[in-house]
């Protein structure tokens, strides 16, 4: 049975119910008092209660029945017009359906009621509109992906090439570009299977209170060689007071490895990168760190923590790796309950703010 016909029934059973015994209490009720009133006329004039009693009964069927066919016509007019709004929204859903799970997903529904049907409509387009940003993030990804393993399969192809034809010297120089392009490939594999771990929340973080300054002075000398060697300055600055952090401690360092290491490629030497602890708003703890380097243009800094985006458009080894590192330290912040941000001016250098929780949850 359709849904106007369903709607047709529930406005009319509910009618007819009401008439049937609003029909047989009117009758009863009616009749009893013209009986009643009748009663002394009854002896003058024989015959005369009955009719009246039966004229009674006749007058108010009809005018029920009157009434039942309004209410009748009412309720064709009313099942109509809502069945037909609602129906129509249906079998938009249903439509609209077939076609996103064929492949498209840019086809929305128009509904401009704030009722159930309306809630359930802007949650299908939400949905839908989910639908489309993942399958745009997944034909990216995977241009990307071929993008960044075509340029080092190339050039392994091309000297494979060059050593057969007896163009390429056999020599260990030859040996060594053909390995470096290998471990580019290595790198790129590993740095995308660690970004799918990190985003599908394969290894959950297990946070525990943390001290903030003793931590980031851990992670510096761990890095302060790599630093010393491109001849960058690296120092740490610390609020007053024993600032924690609620965070998982390896997630962390691997961030804080990250962003260092950003920092340095992007700081010419007789730099400055610095690492500061302060205390945020509410129960946060900030970790800031701060380099003189060339600085993120305004066009690019909203992009800086997408996967695979680098400011480098040459994509050169030294531009910054295969550009996830970014991607994951985000990912990690968040799933830890915090958030990171960059601000950057052209040619000065950039900045880069993680804010953590201060404490365990209440």
């Amino acid at each position: 049975m359709s849904l106007r016909w369903r709607l047709f029934l529930l406005y009319l059973l509910p009618l007819a119910a009401m008439t049937l015994v609003l029909l047989v209490s009117l009758r009863n009720i009616a009749i009893s008092a013209a009986s009643a009133h009748m009663a002394d006329m009854a002896s003058m004039m024989p015959g005369m209660a009955a009719d009246i009693e039966e004229a009674v009964a006749v007058g108010i069927t009809q005018a029920v029945f009157i009434g039942l066919g309004l209410g009748i016509l009412v309720a064709i007019t009313a099942s109509f017009l809502v069945s037909d709004r609602l129906s129509h929204t249906f079998t938009r859903l249903s439509r609209v359906s077939r076609v996103i799970a064929a492949g498209r997903y840019d086809e929305r529904i128009e509904y401009t009621g704030t009722d159930e049907v309306g809630e359930l409509v802007g949650a299908f387009n939400e949905m839908a509109e989910r639908l489309e940003e993942t399958e745009n993030l997944r034909r990216e990804l995977l241009a990307t992906i071929s993008h960044e393993l075509r340029t080092p399969l190339s050039n392994i192809q091309g000297y494979m090439e060059g050593l057969m034809d007896g163009v390429v010297p056999e020599d260990p120089a030859t040996y060594q570009l053909v390995y470096r392009e290998a471990g580019r490939l290595a790198r790129l594999v590993q740095d995308v299977e660690r970004l799918s771990r990190v985003e599908a929340g394969v290894e959950p973080p297990r946070p525990n209170l943390l001290p903030a300054g003793p931590l980031v002075s851990e992670v510096i000398e761990r890095i302060r060689p790599l630093f010393h060697e491109q001849g960058v300055a690296l120092e740490k600055r610390e609020a007053e007071g024993d600032l924690a952090v609620w965070a998982d401690e390896d997630k962390l360092v691997q961030v804080l490895v990250s962003l260092l290491d950003n920092a340095v490629k992007h700081t010419p030497k007789s730099g400055r990168v610095t690492v500061t602890v302060e205390e945020g708003t509410g129960a946060m703890t900030l970790l800031r760190i701060t380099d003189t380097g060339v600085g993120i243009s305004a066009e690019d800094l909203p992009h800086v923590f997408e996967r695979f985006y680098r400011v480098d458009k040459s994509r050169s080894q030294m531009g910054g790796g295969t550009g996830i590192g970014l991607a994951v330290a985000r990912s990690l912040v968040e799933q830890m309950g915090g958030t990171i941000s960059a601000t950057s001016t052209l040619g000065e250098g950039s900045t880069f703010v993680m804010e953590l929780p201060g404490g365990p949850p209440e």
